[in-house]
């Protein structure tokens, strides 16, 4: 049987100089009970894993949902094994796109590659708010944010976080002239999307991305009405 490279990465700025805040992730495990805001595609199966002696039964709920005194045990297990792999010597690091990438791995025939790459994986498993609150990235295929301690240009992420604080900041929205401010943002990194025609912005749209947004089944739902009258000709 051949054997295949397998590989486990976590990420922080490359510029952070504070350590992994562990401890506090584990506060917030404790007050974070709710069982959907861990990510699990299949709790039964991931949890058999993190679960001394998993019962279904005892550790399940009629929906299939582990407990919350469950979610927070193995969210305290998680963070527990993920502190412990982080500083072996299973784990390497590299700098790349300003983040720093923790990895482990190695060649693999089904197995795990290494206790380390398992606990990378587990780690994924935890709430997005945790993994920020000891100093992670959760999603580091995007460009890094501004508010994440990186000094270089403005990225779509930053843009959303403007635009989230600008309206959530306001006690009264005002109509067209927030429309005005958002699009002036959007343009700092994308396309205006006050300068062109709407048809003509739809079809630059799909030759940027490669692929037309009414085929998406969410952006659909964003796309103007212009499209339903002629799309469809």
């Amino acid at each position: 049987m051949s054997a295949d490279m397998l590989t486990a990465a976590i990420a922080v700025p490359a510029d952070r100089t504070k350590p992994i805040d562990f401890e506090r992730g584990r506060l917030m495990v404790e007050e974070t009970a709710d069982p959907e805001s861990f990510r699990f595609d299949d709790p039964e199966s991931q949890l058999e894993e993190l679960v001394e002696d998993f019962d279904p039964d005892m550790h399940l709920d009629a929906e299939g949902e582990p407990s919350p005194e469950v979610i927070k045990r193995v969210g305290r297990r998680v963070i527990d094994e993920l502190e412990e792999a982080l500083n072996s010597s299973e784990t390497d690091t590299i700098e790349v796109a300003g983040y720093r990438l923790y990895l482990s791995g190695g060649l693999s025939s089904g197995d795990s590659p290494t206790d380390a790459a398992d606990a990378i994986w587990h780690a994924h498993h935890l709430p997005v708010t945790v993994l920020l609150a000891m100093g992670f990235i959760p999603d580091c295929r995007r460009p890094l944010s501004r508010s994440n301690g990186n000094p270089g240009p403005v990225t779509d992420t930053d843009i959303v976080d403007a635009i989230a604080l600008g309206l959530g900041t306001k006690p009264e929205w005002s109509g067209a002239d927030e429309l005005e401010w958002i699009a002036n943002a959007i343009g700092s990194v994308r396309p205006h999307p006050g300068d062109r025609d709407p048809a003509e912005y739809h079809t630059e749209f799909t030759e940027r991305h490669g692929f037309d947004p009414v085929d998406d089944n969410f952006l659909i739902g964003y796309v103007s009405q212009y499209d339903n009258q002629e799309g469809g000709d």
